[in-house]
């Protein structure tokens, strides 16, 4: 498995693209876009959709904060999970993470990410992980095992409302978050989700399979 590609539905394509392009720096590599080592595939959508069983892809950035300053200065508008600004998870790696939420086209949810006091890396931002919630993580975890990923890390959040299981996956140079909210029901998300699916690079394997909470991934 070499590369994981998020697809996002939308219903305005030209749209999707002007954004990506204008406000989060991503430029058109043959028929998907891509921001240095992460790619994304515009899919058309034939109606609305809604947050689904994938969450949201997030983005590596070197510093959250300036990150996130250049691109509402380039129009970026901030999302509903964090009105307020950037959060920290201080249990996440070495030193914790800080992040915020901004909307993607037609309100898909994009993430950047910054690991704390690491080195600023070059070709920032890119891939960091693509986040998706479960009903099930171990079968979730066993899903993607089974087509080639390997765990990298595995945390365990102490919240008011609960635990919540989070586990890494590696796929070649793609990462795959999945996390179990307390009480996560996938029936009550959009079955017609914005960020629709997965293309798995990589494996060997052709044609589509429906894995678990109906996450939809076409192999190749």
């Amino acid at each position: 498995m070499k590369e994981i590609v998020p697809e996002l539905a939308v219903q305005d394509l030209a749209g999707a693209e002007s954004l990506l392009c204008a406000v989060f720096g991503f430029a058109r590599d043959g028929d998907m876009l891509r921001l240095n080592d992460q790619r994304v595939a515009l899919v058309p959508a034939d109606g609305p959709r809604g947050h689904g069983g994938i969450d949201h892809l997030a983005l590596s950035v070197n510093d959250t904060d300036a990150a996130l300053a250049h691109l509402i200065a380039r129009g970026a508008r901030m999302e509903e999970t964090t009105p307020d600004g950037p959060k920290e998870i201080a249990e996440f790696w070495d030193n914790g993470v800080r992040y915020v939420f901004l909307q993607g086209p037609e309100g898909a949810r994009i993430e950047l990410c910054a690991k704390r006091d690491t080195p600023a890396q070059p070709h920032r931002p890119g891939h960091d992980h693509i986040g998706i919630p479960c009903t099930d993580i171990a079968a979730s975890a066993a899903f993607f095992t089974e087509l080639g990923a390997k765990p990298v890390a595995a945390f365990d959040l102490i919240r008011p409302e609960g635990t919540v299981a989070v586990r890494f996956f590696a796929a070649g140079q793609s990462v795959i978050e999945l996390y179990a909210p307390p009480g996560h029901d996938a029936a009550a998300l959009s079955q017609a989700p914005l960020w629709r699916g997965l293309r798995i690079h990589g494996t060997g394997r052709s044609g589509r399979l429906t894995g678990p909470d109906g996450l939809q991934v076409t192999l190749s």
